[in-house]
């Protein structure tokens, strides 16, 4: 569904490869006596790197290698695929949030009454990006999808005109001019209850009406916000973060990176979830695991979840977790993967801070997002046995060597790929 217009030759790590944002034209008018103003024709060129080595890696013991073959691959080859595939998946689920200045929606307050008018919003806003009719799809995180599908559009079979399928295989197909998918790793969260975080309300009688810039009055306690946390007002709903607060233990004040889009009202819930710490130094272009810590026990970042790094808007890039594991030698600890390469460099034991709750689904045209990814050369040496294998359009190595130490063949699946933006005129982010 992305941009993935280029050459298939094997590649090595950090190659990059360009592709381009074709400009536009003006159009003029002249009559029979005038000559033709030349334009040229632009392109802004953009580089897409294959700094991404996804593998798996897994030993066959001897014992379960006297099954047949086609037992093997179905028991083995053909879930490591899967989660190969399904770490790509994320990677592209996890550059909605890059489209946030065409955002839409409110973090965890969309219902089923409001779901079509927030994605027919999300619609206007390419509309009016003047992105391409043809080819649009929108991805829906599980949460989303029920909205869909709880809305009366899909339940008027007569109406909708697709013979009840949509009722029978709660299958959206086209929605509002979008090809619509339902996809298990889109980002986002659906419980704050795992996440660690601290409630609050509005302290303003008369609230605070949309755009509203000021420092807000808050009643958050027993905590102290710092810059870079994400503090989200229930009935605003964006990814809004804390610039300056007023706290000592109880935080009393707040100010937002960015101003509100709707009223909220005095006592309406606020929401901040806390930062942790980074357990080491990430330089830029950083593609491998970023262990964290100091978060409170129990509720450490997980998989679907925004991390941020960066108090101020000139430093701050947001991720997204793709992967999350507990610490095996150090249980207070969580390794998790991102979805692209660490922007700029982070300190040692410096802030990370964890997204909110609520869906994060891409609305989008696929020049919007480019997706190389390449198979590595196959090894030459003896012994080893390899070659590469097809799943679901992604080519990846497949490398198996017997070892003589755990009794059994090892086995590597494995790619280089990347991701990138190309123009955030042809997507949208959705938030449910």
């Amino acid at each position: 569904m992305v941009h993935r217009d280029f050459s298939p030759e094997v590649a090595e790590y950090g190659d990059v490869v360009n592709t381009r944002r074709v400009g536009t034209f003006k159009a003029y008018r002249k009559t029979d006596t005038d000559s033709v103003t030349a334009q040229d024709a632009s392109a802004t060129n953009v580089q897409v790197s294959l700094n991404m080595h996804n593998y798996i890696n897994f030993t066959i013991k001897d014992g379960e290698a006297s099954k047949s073959f086609k037992d093997l691959v179905d028991q083995h080859l053909k879930p490591a695929a899967q989660g190969i595939a399904r770490s790509i998946d994320r990677m592209l689920c996890g550059q909605a949030q890059r489209f946030q200045s065409n955002a839409a929606g409110i973090l965890g307050e969309v219902t089923s009454t409001t779901v079509k008018d927030f994605v027919l919003e999300g619609r206007e806003k390419l509309n009016r990006n003047n992105a391409y009719m043809q080819d649009r799809r929108l991805i829906l995180g599980p949460a989303a999808e029920t909205l869909m599908l709880q809305t009366d559009i899909f339940m008027k079979a007569n109406e909708r005109g697709d013979g009840g399928q949509a009722l029978e295989d709660a299958r959206l197909g086209r929605v509002l001019g979008f090809d619509t998918f339902m996809d298990q790793n889109a980002t986002g969260l659906a419980t704050t209850a795992t996440t660690d975080n601290v409630a609050g309300t509005i302290n303003y009688a008369a609230g605070y009406a949309a755009g509203n810039t000021a420092s807000m009055t808050v009643s958050i306690l027993a905590h102290e916000v710092v810059a870079g946390e994400f503090v989200l007002p229930e009935e605003d709903g964006q990814l809004t973060y804390a610039t300056a607060s007023t706290a000592s233990t109880n935080t009393t004040a707040v100010t937002l990176d960015s101003a509100l889009k709707y009223a909220v009202t005095n006592a309406a819930a606020i929401t901040c979830w806390k930062a942790c710490a980074i357990d080491g130094a990430l330089a830029a272009g950083h593609t491998k695991q970023v262990v964290l810590d100091g978060y409170t026990a129990a509720k450490p970042p997980q998989v679907g979840q925004l991390l941020a790094f960066g108090a101020n808007a000139a430093l701050r890039h947001t991720y997204t977790i793709t992967e999350a594991y507990e610490n095996s030698s150090n249980t207070s600890q969580t390794i998790v993967y991102l979805d692209r390469a660490i922007e700029t460099a982070v300190l040692n034991n410096g802030a990370a801070f964890p997204g909110p709750v609520g869906g994060i689904n891409l609305l989008f045209h696929r020049d919007a997002i480019a997706l190389v990814s390449r198979p590595l050369a196959l090894p030459r040496g003896a012994g080893v046995s390899a070659g590469v294998l097809n799943y679901n359009g992604v080519s990846m190595r497949v490398a198996m060597q017997y070892d003589i130490a755990s009794q059994g063949t090892k086995v590597t699946l494995d790619l280089l790929c990347g991701t990138q933006v190309l123009d955030t005129n042809l997507g949208a982010v959705l938030y449910t």
